[in-house]
């Protein structure tokens, strides 16, 4: 539930936003503003539930917001607090559709319960909007979009292990523990003299042998997709406590029966591409490329074939561990995590240069590292060498380091370079952006219309971010510090003998009466005892 508190006394707005723990209850604050035009421009750029609001402000009041909220959005639980208990405001409240009306002061444990109460009945609603049971079936029906997105993801190395971890998890497909086993099935190309298919109906075809798979191979342990050039991917799951063997050659007596039937029902041929089961499930992409290499060898071998991937050579671990590790320390350079990029270093040096591991082994490790550093780098649109300054001759000469320890400290000192460089100009940017808000509110001070969001559109920045980055940059939320520039600018403008009515008017005030107000709540005196009329010369 999304919460917008709209309050023009400063002191009473920051004890609603800051004294009262919202997250608690499951709220999240979207902001807290001063008066009803800033809430109407947050409402049109953004999500809200509830709304708090005082109900007397200038230009536009408690109710009238609330009216208007009521027309446009019609969801929103309003709240209302007041220092008058009179029944017409009640009574106006319930015409314009109050959630409930609060007289000041209210205590943090009351709003928090009306809060709360609020909250029950817009989740209420959202559940009788979207009954449980419509939510669950639609789940059902994008389920198997979802599985063959995975299954996709997973053959094509799109996922990291944690990554695999948790979407398997996420969408309760049973992977953990069983072999994978990938075989490519595709249809053979279309003769010319066919009389049923044309070379065309390639992709038709190709769909009627995924039917038939998926027909024939319809279990728990046998995942059938289509793959990104159509051709029919099975991926079997081999149980821990299959005998291999009988396994195996149960599915290749399975792949004989489809190969069979595809040539029956269609009269044309189709191949298979076996590739090596594999026992950690971050090496399924290199068995599903075995697969596909093997079925281009039908150019060779001929059509209507069974036929296994070559290559014996048992597959090391390294390239796909480097792989999952690359991104987590790329995310510790962006992030700029000092000790995690140094444990990542720590975890890529005992993969990538074990001691016994052959030079050429090592050099090539390097160069992929080499080439990440580069990639990060090149990714923001930066140069290395003026990202890296004075240890780019060090980076240049990568080929020269000769021994484990040199490489690590090479590693290290270009990662937390690299890192340092991305850090301090997302700072600058930041520092940039904050300096362009500030000149724009002191060439804006006299505009009644001043708020964040003519601040963000102007600078085309998201507002939520701008808000984030302004309090973070000068420890001030944007009214506060337009509401401090104002009331020291009209100071000095009174104490210059500006007269009260003039000075209102250029610190953006458009009544006299509640710009006396706020000077007063600010100063602890009124303007008037600040103001010295010029004297005409005796």
């Amino acid at each position: 539930m999304k919460l917008l508190i709209v309050e023009d006394e400063i002191y009473v707005r920051e004890r609603l936003a800051e004294g009262i723990d919202w997250a608690a209850g499951q709220i999240d604050l979207v902001d807290a503003v001063s008066n009803g035009k800033e809430a109407v421009a947050i409402l049109q750029n953004d999500h809200v539930d509830i709304i708090i609001t005082d109900i007397q402000m200038p230009d536009m009041n408690g109710l009238e917001l609330a009216g208007r909220v009521r027309e446009a959005y019609p969801h929103i639980k309003v709240i209302i607090l007041t220092g008058y208990d009179d029944f017409e405001y009640a009574r106006e409240g319930i015409e314009h559709g109050v959630f409930k009306f609060l007289v000041k002061p209210v205590a943090n444990e009351q709003l928090w319960e009306v809060v709360q109460g609020a909250k029950a009945v817009r989740e209420d609603e959202l559940r009788e909007k979207h009954k449980l049971w419509m939510l669950e079936q639609r789940w059902q029906d994008h389920l198997p979009h979802l599985h063959d997105v995975f299954y996709k993801n997973w053959i094509n190395g799109r996922y990291s292990l944690w990554e695999l971890n948790k979407w398997s998890q996420a969408l309760h497909l049973p992977i953990d523990g069983k072999s994978p086993w990938p075989i490519v099935v595709d249809m053979d190309p279309i003769p010319e003299e066919s009389e049923r298919f044309r070379v065309g109906d390639r992709p038709l075809v190709q769909f009627a042998l995924f039917t038939v798979a998926r027909d024939l191979f319809a279990s728990r342990d046998c995942v059938i997709i289509q793959d990104d050039d159509g051709m029919t991917a099975l991926i079997f799951l081999m149980p821990p406590q299959e005998p291999e063997e009988a396994y195996q050659a149960h599915v290749l007596h399975q792949i004989n029966v489809l190969l069979s039937t595809i040539k029956d029902c269609l009269k044309l041929t189709a191949s298979a591409g076996i590739g090596s089961p594999v026992a950690d499930k971050l090496h399924l992409p290199h068995a599903y490329k075995q697969s596909r290499m093997a079925l281009q060898e039908r150019v060779v071998l001929g059509h209507e074939m069974i036929i296994h991937y070559r290559d014996d050579a048992v597959m090391k671990d390294t390239w796909s561990f480097l792989s999952d590790l690359e991104k987590e320390l790329e995310m510790s350079i962006e992030t700029g995590d000092e000790e995690a990029i140094k444990e990542k270093v720590e975890r890529m040096m005992e993969a990538g240069f074990a001691e016994g591991m052959p030079v050429e082994d090592a050099k090539e490790t390097l160069l992929r590292i080499m080439c990440l550093l580069a990639r990060i780098v090149h990714s923001h649109g930066w140069a290395l060498r003026e990202t890296l300054g004075e240890e780019y001759e060090d980076f240049e000469q990568f080929n020269q380091l000769l021994t484990r320890e040199q490489i690590h400290a090479w590693l290290q000192r270009m990662t937390l370079r690299i890192s340092s460089a991305i850090i301090s100009r997302r700072q600058s940017c930041t520092q940039i952006a904050v300096g362009e808000m500030m000149r724009f509110i002191q060439e804006r001070l006299h505009d009644d219309q001043l708020s964040l969001y003519l601040v963000a559109d102007k600078l085309y920045v998201n507002y939520s971010y701008l808000s984030r980055m302004f309090k973070k940059v000068t420890g001030e939320s944007f009214s506060d510090y337009v509401l401090r520039l104002r009331m020291e600018k009209a100071k000095e403008l009174l104490a210059q003998g500006g007269r009260v009515s003039l000075t209102a008017e250029r610190v953006g005030y458009r009544h006299v009466n509640y710009f006396s107000k706020a000077f007063a709540k600010y100063w602890g005196i009124k303007p008037s005892e600040v103001y010295k009329p010029h004297m005409p010369n005796k």
